[in-house]
């Protein structure tokens, strides 16, 4: 059963890592740079 539960929280943490990945790259840039889907944001 220890290592069922070992498992399950190895598994966890790593779809918690993932999920927090790709919240952080659908954040986008913090920066000013050019969209390039966007070409309105072009300057």
């Amino acid at each position: 059963m220890s290592r069922r539960i070992r498992t399950l929280v190895a598994l966890f943490l790593v779809s918690f890592a993932l999920t927090a990945g790709a919240c952080a790259d659908a954040s986008g840039p913090t920066n000013n740079v050019c969209d390039q889907s966007n070409p309105n944001t072009c300057h």
